[in-house]
């Protein structure tokens, strides 16, 4: 039986944004709520990894935005934006993404 209430506070914007993506997928706030906590109970933590990047990582990671940057402001070409996306993804290294990125900015 459902009667405990939490309360959260979150930005309007960040509601109102997740509230029409769940709409869309035809289930309320409350409803992804208790979807949230089932998989933390059963998964015993976050059902997701939450990590703060490596110093390392991190640093590579603001290589590549400047990287970008040199770009003088212009919009990104969605081929950088698919290099940035695989790196992410760690599907390339640092090497090949500066590389791929030098080669098309």
């Amino acid at each position: 039986m459902r009667n405990d209430v939490i309360h959260v506070r979150v930005s309007d914007d960040l509601k109102n944004n997740v509230e029409s993506i769940l709409s869309d997928l035809g289930i309320t706030l409350s409803y992804a709520v208790n979807i949230y906590l089932k998989q933390i109970e059963s998964k015993r933590g976050i059902p997701f990894e939450v990590v703060l990047p490596s110093q390392e990582k991190a640093k590579e990671i603001e290589m590549l935005a400047n990287a970008i940057n040199l770009t003088g402001g212009k919009e990104v070409s969605s081929y950088a934006n698919r290099i940035l996306g695989l790196y992410a993804q760690d599907l390339i290294d640092y090497e090949t993404a500066v590389f791929a990125l030098g080669r098309n900015l």
